[in-house]
């Protein structure tokens, strides 16, 4: 069963965002939020398509924000980062007073647990470590 999370910034951004995948689909479905780097959004992609892509703006400029380099507890994006070469580590920056939000297991086809945590991330409109995550309390299948 998926969730869905709202992702907030005070620049403005304010979105929903289903995570995970229904009964039907898992195994070919697992949405998660990231970053586009090319529209400036967060956006649901699904993480098991390949190539990975913006639903907006069909580029593969998409972050997921697992990736460290998202929160605020990393150091600042590479460049290597921001052209899609992934440094996957979900989990191993959480600060030990953040609470998880959303997680997703799908060590099976990713190799990682996906989680969301009430922490800082960057915003991709404003570039500032202030978009943070809440649930919505939908579950959806």
């Amino acid at each position: 069963m998926g969730s869905q999370v709202n992702a907030t910034c005070r620049c403005g951004v304010d979105t929903s965002i289903l995570i995970g995948g229904g009964m039907d689909d898992f195994l070919s479905t697992c949405l998660f939020p990231c970053l586009c780097g090319h529209c400036h959004s967060v956006v649901q992609v699904n993480l098991l398509a390949k190539p990975l892509q913006c639903p907006q703006c069909k580029t593969a400029t998409v972050i997921p924000y697992d990736d460290p380099a998202l929160t605020e507890y990393s150091a600042e994006p590479s460049s290597a980062t921001w052209k899609s070469v992934f440094r996957w580590g979900g989990g191993k920056n959480k600060s030990p007073e953040q609470r998880i939000v959303a997680s997703w297991n799908v060590k099976e086809p990713l190799g990682r647990s996906l989680d969301i945590t009430d922490g800082n991330y960057r915003c991709p409109r404003c570039g500032q470590m202030t978009l943070q995550f809440s649930d919505t309390g939908l579950r959806w299948d």
